[in-house]
């Protein structure tokens, strides 16, 4: 059985059922895979709006990010991801550790693996976006910007946190491999509610931190 249709077969992530109901007054059970995924993409957007303040620092001055900066964004995603992984079941641990191994080659990527085909800009921003998608796990949406930014960022100006939802719409009803710049850059301001990730909400820019750019 593979990775996948193992997942297909496991409850969606879902709440696991209690072999016993709890006496009345007893600790709460834990929380099932769903829960606990849920809370892991609110715990990493919530750590991104921490960053951005960081971040604007560095745009404000044209420069990109340092290593100590992706250092620090790794460590934190790093922390909220093990503490995540004690509340997940054995089997879905197990399922995303073959999950890794296969993308990663390693259980968990370390920052000096990530470096070898990453910039520090980009495993600052990365460290803030949730995947899983093939194993059937929501994600907090922000991988989808950071799509956006890098098919856009030869010809803009603007950052991951500038993406609106309208922006990822026009790009993925693009062509693979044929990024239309200027159709996407156009939609900007575009609102697509019907489409946005409820986790997004922490993600989105806040006046005080948007820069925007002519």
């Amino acid at each position: 059985m593979t990775v996948i249709s193992a997942v297909n077969s496991y409850l969606s992530w879902g709440d696991q059922p209690s072999k016993s109901t709890p006496a009345a007054g007893s600790a709460r059970q834990p929380r099932g895979d769903l829960e606990v995924r849920e809370s892991y993409n609110v715990k990493i957007s919530e750590a991104y709006q921490e960053f951005k303040t960081k971040f604007q620092e560095f745009h404000d001055r044209e420069q990109c990010f340092g290593e100590d900066l992706a250092r620090e964004a790794y460590a934190v995603r790093s922390k909220i991801k093990e503490a995540h992984q004690e509340q997940t079941s054995y089997l879905g641990r197990a399922l995303i550790w073959m999950r890794n191994m296969v993308t990663y080659g390693g259980g968990n990527v370390s920052y000096e693996t990530l470096s070898r085909s990453k910039n520090p800009e980009e495993i600052a921003y990365s460290a803030f976006k949730t995947g899983g998608g093939d194993l059937g796990l929501q994600n907090n949406g922000f991988g989808e910007k950071l799509d956006v930014w890098k098919a856009i960022k030869d010809v803009s100006t603007l950052y991951p946190e500038d993406i609106t939802d309208a922006m990822v719409a026009a790009y993925k009803v693009q062509e693979p491999g044929k990024v239309d710049a200027g159709a996407i850059l156009a939609a900007r301001g575009g609102v697509s509610p019907a489409s946005r990730n409820p986790f997004e909400e922490f993600l989105v820019p806040r006046e005080n931190t948007v820069k925007t750019y002519a």
